[in-house]
């Protein structure tokens, strides 16, 4: 195993920031001190298997403890399960792709992949969602369409997208919902009891907000291509996290009463949302990535973090500094939040989230990176003070 300390200390003052009545919050009053250590870890694969890094780790996800990786590779089908303790590939369990515990999924493209306390393991196709039970020998499906669920009525023109997660108990499914006509935007949450298989939808106008923000490209009138910004789902105790790329906010959804609170913050070192002063509708797939690079100039918010040792959220946001001819130099901030996801401080800094998949463990946090074609992850360790 290759564990290579790389970087430095980082010491910083940073400015804390105070709740007001309605929810909008700005840098305020007190000073918060903390170092930063960071290095660079390699998960050791053992003699004769190469980790499958192909979907950037789209397809994993970790125990609740955050002991154990787990990562779904669809083309042989199989499941490497990797000790992030000791930073080591244990196990690779072999998946029957036909027969009675056929997961019926090697080589497609799997938008989700998760696993509940108990080991059950879950694997959403764009059709069903397979559930493959602690043994591997059982398999059950389900269809996420008006014939299967009961509950809020979900319409023939409607889908509930696979891109979600499962809670931990394994009982129930979260994800978005729409209509799928390739014109109207997402309307929202929808969560499904897998035991009873009864819809709850949690309508959200977040998806029509970030609307005018696409570039898009309809070859076609049915038709199109399309760059958005990205909405993130997090579960956190009993709530739902729900957040965007495009505005400086959170919406909390309280699972027990069905409430959302809505949290808009306010940033010195960033815009607080994107203008969209760009190009929305490309003539040509080139010209979709040609226009997508002026919409890269604007600020990006990337995912909440939960760091339970230190009981804070971290949050890195992205925002061009200036151009060097034709190339984008960005700055990128840490935003800092209590438990409440009351924002406490902020600074520029020169690291950030490296990866697709970014969490803490043990008051570090972990990001994804590719070590010469081998599982590796940047962890930097703050230290309050």
């Amino acid at each position: 195993m290759n564990n290579t300390k790389i970087l430095f200390l980082i010491i910083a003052g940073l400015l804390a920031c105070c709740n007001t009545k309605d929810t909008s919050q700005s840098a305020n009053t007190s000073n918060l001190d903390f170092t930063v250590e960071i290095d660079t870890v390699q998960v050791d694969p053992g003699e004769e298997h190469f980790i499958y890094l192909s979907n950037y780790l789209n397809t994993a996800t970790l125990s609740s403890d955050k002991k154990t990786l787990y990562n779904f590779n669809a083309r042989v089908p199989e499941l490497e399960v990797i000790d992030l303790d000791e930073l080591e590939l244990t196990e690779v369990i072999k998946l029957e792709n036909e027969g009675p515990a056929g997961i019926g999924a090697a080589n497609s493209y799997m938008p989700m992949m998760d696993i509940s306390d108990s080991g059950e393991l879950f694997l959403n196709t764009w059709s069903y969602m397979v559930k493959l039970n602690p043994a591997r020998d059982q398999v059950s499906k389900y269809w996420f369409i008006a014939d299967s669920l009961k509950g809020d009525p979900i319409s023939e023109l409607e889908k509930i997208y696979p891109e979600g997660f499962i809670s931990k108990n394994g009982d129930f499914f979260y994800s978005s919902y729409g209509i799928q006509d390739n014109k109207t935007p997402k309307s929202g949450l929808a969560i499904v009891n897998l035991n009873t298989m009864e819809l709850k939808k949690v309508p959200l106008d977040i998806f029509e907000k970030i609307e005018k923000y696409a570039i898009v490209f309809s070859p076609e009138e049915n038709s199109k291509m399309s760059i958005t910004e990205t909405v993130f789902f997090a579960p956190f105790e009993d709530k739902i996290l729900v957040s965007t790329t495009a505005f400086n906010e959170i919406h909390i959804l309280n699972l027990a009463n069905g409430k959302t609170e809505s949290k808009s913050y306010h940033s010195e070192l960033t815009d607080d949302f994107k203008e969209g002063n760009y190009e929305k509708k490309a003539n040509s797939q080139e010209n979709l990535f040609e226009l997508n690079k002026d919409k890269m100039k604007e600020v990006t918010f990337s995912k909440f973090h939960y760091d339970d040792q230190n009981g804070k959220f971290w949050r890195f946001s992205r925002d061009m500094d200036r151009m060097i001819g034709d190339s984008i130099t960005y700055k990128n901030v840490l935003t800092i939040f209590d438990k409440d996801l009351t924002q406490l401080h902020e600074q520029e800094v020169d690291y950030s989230e490296s990866g697709s998949l970014t969490f803490f463990k043990d008051g570090s946090l972990y990001s994804y990176i590719n070590l010469e074609d081998e599982l590796g992850f940047v962890r930097i360790k703050p230290t309050y003070e």
